[in-house]
């Protein structure tokens, strides 16, 4: 966004602090953001690269419920089955609820991981360094990851880190609801998202502040049968998956700020 605007940003990093929210039947999580941005910035294009953060294609996705997911159940049996609309009343299941732990997030601008043609126009923005932070319960884990818009088989783009964090919370999710769940090596989730467009097309939705729905389709492959892990009961659990919740609902922002420092 600042390379095609032609704004003077030098540098830009990004805090999350992230924290646990009791919802009706599950314990869903929010986030409170700060982006600071270095540079010679006006306020007006302050505003611009405000309202592109909000709406890059990982933030549309927890934040304004841009994912639309077809489920699918296939059982060991060889049974199959879409799931349906949301359950209105939710079964009991056995297991403790799920909770993404209180923790944050710090992600730095990598700046000379831009990537430029012989002509000198930008082809890739280039990659970031993210720590990630949280307490559990003997002592605080850390883990440093990295990711971006790079060439191919550098670094993973945004998109499918967000995808393999949403995967292994459903796994969690079920393996933990689900008392038919004997084994977990008989569990599996499989993403599979339609293209969405280019990375031309995601900048020029987040500058314009157009939030861009994208299909996905979430196979879930349980043991047994459906008379031994029974539908309403894998519908129930995921209905409880924290990152599940937020891709249907968007909301998690509890807070955002964007601040400039010269």
């Amino acid at each position: 966004m600042a390379y095609r605007g032609n704004i003077a940003l030098e540098d830009i990093t990004v805090d999350f602090d992230v924290e646990p929210v009791e919802l009706p039947n599950a314990i869903g999580f929010g986030v409170r953001e700060l982006v600071t941005l270095k540079g010679n910035i006006s306020e007006q294009e302050r505003v611009r690269l405000e309202r592109a953060s909000r709406f890059c294609p990982v933030g549309q996705a927890l934040t304004k419920g841009s994912m639309q997911v077809a489920d699918e159940v296939r059982w060991a049996s060889g049974d199959v089955a879409a799931i349906s609309a949301g359950l209105e009343s939710l079964p009991q299941l056995d297991g403790a609820l799920p909770t993404i732990p209180s923790g944050s997030v710090h992600a730095q601008y990598l700046l000379d991981t831009k990537e430029y043609d012989d002509a000198g126009k930008m082809e890739h923005e280039g990659e970031a360094k993210i720590s990630v932070s949280c307490e559990n319960l003997t002592r605080t884990s850390r883990w440093t990851l990295q990711g971006g818009h790079s060439s191919d088989g550098w670094v993973p783009p945004p998109f499918p880190l967000a995808h393999g964090g949403w995967a292994a919370s459903t796994a969690s999710t079920l393996s933990r609801l689900l008392p038919q769940v004997d084994d977990p090596n008989g569990l599996s989730v499989e993403l599979y998202m339609a293209a969405g467009g280019n990375r031309g097309d995601s900048q020029s939705n987040a500058a314009e502040g157009i939030v861009a729905h994208r299909q996905v389709s979430r196979r879930i492959i349980v043991p047994g049968s459906p008379s031994t892990t029974p539908m309403e009961a894998v519908q129930a659990a995921l209905q409880r998956d924290p990152i599940s919740l937020a891709y249907l609902n968007g909301g998690v922002l509890l807070h955002d700020e964007v601040v400039v420092e010269s």
